[in-house]
Parts: C-alpha cells; structure tokens; sequence
C-alpha cells in the first residue's frame, strides 16, 4: 500500500514565485480576450441653447446652456452665436446638433402665475449632421421653482428660479446618444463593427456614411455574431453593389422612439 508523501517545505522565496505565477497565468486571458482594436468614438454634439429677449429677465443664457448641455448624453459642444445650423455643425465636425431656444409661454407674458410660478417652453430638435436627419423633435414646457422674489424680479437670481425645476423637466424627456460606430474590418463577405449594445444575431444595421463624413449608402449590414466588444455583420457582394469599407459610419437601421 503507498503511503502518502510529507508535504516538503516552501521557502518564502518559492512562495513568492508561485504567487508570480498565478499572477501571471490569471492576468494572461483578460488581457488576450477580444479583438485589439480601439474603441469607438464617443458622440460629439454642438448645442444651439438661445435665451428670448422676453426671458431674460428669468433665465441666463449660460445657465440655459449648461442645463442643456448637461441634458445632451455625450460631448457637448456649446454655440456661443445664436442657433447653429447644419453648416456650423459641420464645421465643428460634430456628429449631431441640438438646438434648443428657451422662451416665455405665450400665456403668461413674464408675469408670474397664480402658483407664484414663471411659465416657459423650449423646442428641443436633434439632428443628424451627415444625414440632415431628424432624430428628435420636442417641446417641452417648464414652471418656474417658487419665486421668493418679489413679483417681477428674477433677474437677482435665476439659479433659485429653475435650478431644480429645469432639470427635472428635462429629466423625464431623455435623449440617448451611443457611441459613433465605425467599420474596423472588412473581409468579403464579412466585416467588423465596433458596436455592441443590445445586439443579436438577425439584426440590422446600416452603414450612412464613409470616413470623410460624406453621405453613403444606406448599405444593410446583417449581425451575424458577437465578438467581445465587436460585431460581426454580413452584407450582399453581388456585382455592382455599394459595399462597405473601413471607417464607415453605422448606426442601427431600426431606431427606437424617442
């Protein structure tokens, strides 16, 4: 019958290097695991956010701006000369554009309610710089926080007039910006994508411009699996056919509601 050995001794310096070792050999997948390729862009959005001449009184125009800045889920980019149009989004080689100019209702001609309240409105749009598109299109209304003021004076303290209720006006009217997704690899009939949110095998996305930002396509782009981080998606190859090239802009071909 074998019996079984005495455990030999360990040195603290043959512990030592075990403890390297495991190191190493754990640490060895993560850092293999997925393609090497950089991540994709995030959204840069110039933001168009006016005050009336009506509303001055009650709102200041970098307050507006950094409220709506603050509400753009991405990289704002913030106007300072009125509201910017698909031109000056070019130009400042933003994906998207927001304006967004912030007035008085009609109603209640800057005079504070019966609540004590200021009412106000913006019209926020979203559009797509490349495509002229319109991805969002809104216009929400605002009532004032409280006045403490009295009737007709805001000017001393617009922070206290919409510091809460702005906010969470605009809260319950979220717009969501995922990152700029562009082709990395093509190998007919495949290529890679570095997109990946909420993506299964049979979804669509599209390709709609190429890595000048000039408008492409729109060019169909079928997912057929996951790749870590990535997606591979398969596309037609018949003769004469727009194919996709490295750098391609994509974004899902199905979009959700706002």
């Amino acid at each position: 019958m074998l019996k079984s050995l005495p455990p030999a001794k360990m040195t603290a310096r043959t512990s030592a290097r075990l403890r390297a070792a495991f190191l190493v050999v754990a640490v060895l997948p993560a850092a293999l695991a997925g393609p090497a390729w950089a991540r994709s862009a995030p959204v840069r959005v110039l933001v168009g956010a006016t005050v009336s001449d009506a509303a001055h009184g009650t709102m200041s125009a970098p307050l507006w701006m950094k409220m709506v800045s603050d509400w753009v889920n991405a990289i704002p980019i913030p106007f300072k000369d009125g509201l910017p149009d698909l031109a000056d989004c070019r130009k400042a080689e933003a994906d998207f554009l927001v304006t967004a100019p912030f007035d008085l209702r009609p109603r209640l001609p800057g005079m504070p309610n019966s609540s004590g309240r200021v009412a106000a409105r913006t019209h926020l749009v979203v559009t797509n710089c490349i495509t002229e598109a319109i991805e969002y299109d809104q216009t929400i209304g605002f009532d004032s926080d409280p006045l403490s003021a009295p009737p007709g004076d805001f000017e001393s303290s617009p922070d206290a007039t919409w510091s809460k209720s702005v906010p969470a006006t605009l809260a319950k009217y979220p717009v969501f910006f995922s990152h700029v997704a562009h082709v990395i690899q093509v190998t007919p009939p495949t290529a890679l994508v570095d997109i990946h949110e909420n993506l299964k095998a049979g979804d669509l996305l599209r390709v709609y411009a190429d890595s000048s930002r000039h408008r492409k396509g729109p060019i169909l782009l079928v997912v057929t699996q996951q790749l870590g981080k990535y997606t591979e998606v398969t596309y037609p190859t018949l003769a004469g056919a727009m194919l996709p090239a490295k750098g391609d802009y994509v974004e899902p071909a199905a979009k959700p509601s706002p």
